[in-house]
């Protein structure tokens, strides 16, 4: 039976990934933030292993990297994310630093330091696989290409998913010839409550077809920033 780690599961496509992996008769490790405010994903305490892990502090990451610590993890989703500010605390002229931090350190510090935890469970594995959930609002070369772009923010959500992207690219020039595949995505315009604005694009949908190229995604691949549909995105 495989494994799957996914962070930030309590909602959203975290939770969705979860449930459609545990479908497909994955194990499946599912963290979240705050199992307090959890109840979601609590309902499926008799099917997950739920853990609770704020992928900000590092005592948490240490505390489940213990408890899984002979685990074979095939895949590791690096969902977990936040948004930060939708007003003009994200836009030039007003930027607010402390936000900044916030969104930088759970956006672009903590997935690598989640990887950096699992890289032995992952290394031992039969897929080595590593998935981070980017943006392409993080898009460098498309920045103002498209037709729904207007000018303003999210500066501080869109830099934090652009350093990612910049992350990746390290992690997949250093770990395609260890037989890793490094898979970054844009799940769409999903329906979430993260989500400002309308869209009828459904968590279900996002993640299917994710994990359709969670699947097929090999180290030939680690070059890739793609959509949940396949579509290539430049960087």
């Amino acid at each position: 039976m495989p494994t799957v780690l996914i962070t930030g599961a309590s909602r959203g496509l975290g939770l969705e990934f979860a449930r459609q992996y545990h479908q497909d008769g994955w194990k499946v490790i599912a963290t979240a933030r705050n199992l307090e405010n959890a109840d979601k994903l609590n309902s499926f305490k008799d099917k997950f292993d739920i853990r609770e892990m704020d992928v900000t502090d590092q005592s948490h990451i240490d505390r489940v990297k213990c408890e899984f610590q002979e685990e074979k993890i095939d895949v590791l989703i690096n969902n977990a994310a936040i948004h930060g500010p939708h007003d003009k605390r994200s836009s030039f002229g007003n930027i607010d630093i402390l936000e900044w931090s916030s969104v930088i350190m759970t956006n672009t510090i903590a997935p690598l330091k989640v990887t950096e935890a699992f890289f032995d469970n992952i290394k031992q594995s039969i897929q080595k696989k590593i998935v981070f959930i980017s943006s392409r609002s993080a898009s460098i070369t498309e920045r103002g290409t498209l037709p729904h772009h207007k000018p303003g923010g999210p500066y501080i959500y869109r830099s934090s998913k652009a350093a990612l992207n910049a992350i990746t690219q390290s992690l997949s020039y250093d770990l395609t010839r260890q037989g890793f595949s490094i898979i970054v995505l844009h799940p769409g315009f999903v329906k979430t409550e993260m989500a400002i604005g309308e869209t009828e694009l459904d968590v279900s949908t996002s993640v299917a077809g994710m994990k359709k190229i969670i699947s097929e995604s090999t180290p030939n691949d680690n070059s890739l920033f793609r959509t949940f549909e396949g579509e290539k995105v430049s960087w």
